[in-house]
């Protein structure tokens, strides 16, 4: 009888093991969220590597499944955009850990009251329009009447030509600003970590005579190592996903010469027609995407996060 009863309990009203209408129940949960997955990121997907396949324009050469792969490998615009993504992954990521790190030392070891109000000012960047970062920098680096102007001509520099017109400063001016717009995001999760850092392992350093430079090398960097990894992999992945700052300031000019991926499939998709192009080099970039980041993974996997292993 007990038996029995165990039985009737474990099943539902029709027949049906209660655990395996749990499990129906939990897949019902998921079906919107795979719903608006296929239709927003598998189906489009689709269509992108489906066009870079068969649709072929003025861009490509022939008619075969890989001409539009071919044509890009094959365009030096593309292997220009190439080098101005590689400058734009390691002067950013580098120099925003760089001054981020410096500026959260210095703001949670040297302020008090204050603390705040610094975490705010160096934080707003980041928050700020991109259409309004990319209008005020203009302004800043117009060689005529702009701020930067009038402090290069007190020391004798007059700019002939804005550097944003400039096909060897271009990508640069451009990379500047990308610097000074997200600084205040690596600042913020550095001073997450070392706030986690315990204060015993800073005291024992301290007594044993480590301070200043030397506390910074043997403790603190080795102690951030996880926030420096996650920063890395955000930012590189941020660089492929670089778009409207370029477009807004230099529109990937001048001759190219600020090209990046998203500018240049912009620019052959909605402006040149050549649908068929943009979407192999979507594809293209996707892969270096998806490479790129299993490559950090593997090679950052230990401790990538804010968490800190404290053993």
């Amino acid at each position: 009888m007990a038996v029995s009863a165990s039985r009737r309990r474990g099943r539902s009203g029709g027949g049906v093991p209660a655990s395996l209408e749990l499990h129906r129940r939990h897949y019902l949960y998921l079906a919107p969220t795979v719903a608006l997955f296929g239709v927003f990121i598998l189906y489009p997907l689709y269509q992108v590597v489906r066009t870079s396949l068969i649709v072929h324009d003025t861009a490509s050469d022939g008619h075969s499944l890989l001409a539009n792969f071919f044509a890009v490998f094959t365009d030096s615009v593309f292997w220009m955009s190439a080098r101005n993504m590689l400058y734009w992954a390691v002067l950013t990521v580098v120099i925003q850990m760089v001054i981020g790190g410096v500026l959260a030392y210095l703001i949670e070891n040297y302020t008090r009251r204050s603390r705040a109000i610094f975490r705010t000012v160096f934080f707003i960047p980041v928050v700020t329009s991109v259409s309004v970062i990319a209008i005020v920098w203009s302004q800043i680096y117009a060689p005529e009447y702009g701020p930067l102007q009038d402090i290069l001509s007190k020391v004798g520099i007059n700019l002939t030509l804005s550097l944003t017109g400039d096909p060897s400063t271009a990508i640069f001016s451009c990379i500047i600003v990308n610097i000074w717009e997200f600084t205040g995001f690596s600042m913020l999760l550095y001073i997450v970590g070392l706030t986690r850092i315990p204060s015993e392992v800073l005291d024992a350093a301290k007594i044993d005579g480590a301070s200043g430079w030397r506390l910074s090398r043997h403790i603190l960097v080795p102690m951030l190592s996880s926030v420096t990894k996650s920063l890395v992999l955000l930012g590189v992945i941020g660089t492929l996903q670089t778009f409207p700052l370029v477009y807004l300031i230099t529109a990937g000019g001048p001759n190219h010469a600020s090209e990046i991926f998203g500018t240049y499939i912009f620019s052959k998709a909605f402006i040149l027609d050549q649908t068929g192009y943009a979407s192999a080099l979507s594809v293209i970039t996707l892969l270096v995407a998806f490479v790129a980041t299993a490559m950090q993974v593997r090679l950052l996997r230990s401790n990538v996060g804010l968490g800190l292993d404290r053993g």
